[in-house]
């Protein structure tokens, strides 16, 4: 049985994310997909397997589905991993080999913490090639992260961490944007909040 989740969907405006509503979705389990892992591989009139894009083709549609996700998976993170517009990787950036390099950065911790180190160190790489001085690019990369502190910081040092925001989402690839969503609406809906502190 597929799990049931229930994500939100937000909409680009103004140079803010703004949720216009939800909708469930239904995701397969290991549980579901483990019967199609033994698929076997479909033959050509020669009798030869089949591949697409060097993988097999399985006999089962469920098989190719899962097939063609991993492939999709792998892909987003290679592009992740190049700076934009080139085939170069960033530096210290290794296109994975093995299951533990591949799981590296993608695992799923629960809390949204790997997914969250990625998101920072993709947007501390943008912001320093924005010009910045060190000091100013330390305190947005340090605000973007802290959502706690970004929230008690005066209305311009919010709305210029808005802007700046917007700016790094707007250069993202679509995959990268979809992928970024979730810290880049929480980071956004920070610059918006408004604490009253009381001592």
């Amino acid at each position: 049985m597929f799990a049931k989740i229930t994500i939100d969907v937000s909409k680009k405006e103004n140079g803010k994310f703004n949720k216009v509503g939800e909708q469930v979705i239904h995701c397969p389990t290991l549980a579901d997909i483990i019967q199609f892992v033994t698929s076997p591989v479909k033959k050509d009139d020669k009798g030869a397997e089949m591949s697409d894009e060097g993988l097999p083709v399985y006999e089962s549609d469920e098989a190719n589905w899962v097939q063609g996700a991993m492939l999709a998976a792998v892909k987003a993170q290679a592009r992740n991993k190049m700076v934009s517009g080139t085939a170069q990787l960033k530096d210290g950036q290794k296109i994975p080999e093995t299951w533990a390099e591949l799981c590296a950065e993608g695992v799923r911790d629960g809390s949204g913490l790997a997914l969250a180190r990625e998101f920072k160190a993709a947007f501390g790489d943008w912001v320093a090639k924005q010009g910045l001085s060190e000091a100013a690019a330390n305190a947005l990369t340090t605000l973007v992260s802290n959502k706690a502190a970004l929230t008690l910081q005066s209305e311009s040092v919010k709305k210029k961490v808005a802007d700046r925001l917007a700016q790094f989402a707007d250069g993202l690839e679509p995959d990268a944007l979809e992928k970024f969503m979730r810290p880049l609406e929480a980071a956004t809906a920070a610059t918006q909040a408004v604490e009253e502190l009381e001592f």
